[in-house]
């Protein structure tokens, strides 16, 4: 129920050749951290040699002095404008790179891993929520510097406040990455509790995620059995003219009828 985000270091052959086998809904090319320094320009000749798809995004450390702006901009062209942006901590920063192809409508994916850029996300997403696909939590970053404990308990206030922002300006959020590629107990409680405050999708690292993703029980099968039930008796109905409804002794109104259209339209994507 949460799409899949999962990063692929841009300067890996071998890695970027298995791309179209993985399941993953959205691919994110990573030239930041999965590439060392001495690497970089090595990588964004190959990730540049590439036939994006739709789903694909590139992750570009354009706060660095590895790559151009000249560089950037041939990213963003290439990549028709669909940019990962990390360590943002500004409005300004957005605003140089939205700068850089002013004639491409950008699709954004802002990274939130400071707290400078938690404060100032509403005033970004204020600008630029037209050009911003999701917002992501760079949870490990995030901890590093605010020497924030990273357990699902410690972080759980700051996935709820992004959330909020997020739903304010009508765009996603993105949950992090998990990093213990061994107790996927952690890693299905943390997805969990993603879905259940309303996340859209989880960032992956490793193919197994994939498919431990897939697998998790986001809904118990009594639930399953009453969305299905609703979606019945409401899939038909345009937007427009939805109105309160009462099935089975329960009352839906608008939101919630979109809600259960949306998530079944997912299920019905994927399965």
């Amino acid at each position: 129920m949460l799409d899949s985000y999962f990063f692929v270091p841009g300067d890996k052959q071998k890695y970027l050749d298995k791309v179209a086998t993985l399941e993953a809904d959205f691919i994110v090319i990573d030239l930041e951290d999965a590439v060392a320094l001495q690497n970089k320009q090595a990588a964004l000749a190959l990730v540049l040699s590439l036939t994006p798809e739709k789903k694909h995004f590139v992750r570009i450390p354009f706060l660095e002095d590895c790559y151009s702006k000249e560089q950037v901009s041939q990213l963003i062209i290439q990549y028709e404008g669909r940019i990962v942006l990390p360590k943002v901590s500004c409005l300004e920063e957005v605003q140089s790179v939205v700068a850089l192809v002013p004639t491409i409508s950008l699709q954004l994916i802002v990274l939130v891993e400071n707290p400078t850029c938690f404060i100032h996300l509403p005033a970004i997403l204020n600008t630029y929520s037209s050009q911003i696909h999701a917002v992501g939590f760079g949870s490990h970053d995030f901890c590093s510097i605010t020497g924030i404990k990273h357990t699902l308990a410690h972080l759980a206030f700051y996935k709820r406040q992004l959330i909020l922002i997020t739903k304010a300006y009508k765009t996603s959020y993105l949950d992090g990455v998990d990093l213990n590629l061994t107790d996927f107990a952690a890693f299905n409680e943390e997805a969990l509790f993603a879905f259940e405050i309303g996340a859209s999708g989880k960032f992956l690292i490793h193919p197994k995620q994939i498919a431990a993703l897939k697998n998790i029980p986001f809904m118990s099968e009594s639930e399953m059995e009453q969305l299905t039930a609703v979606y019945e008796k409401v899939k038909d109905i345009p937007e427009e003219n939805i109105e309160v409804h009462t099935i089975d002794g329960k009352v839906y109104e608008k939101p919630h009828i979109i809600r259960i259209k949306h998530l079944m339209h997912k299920i019905q994507q994927r399965y």
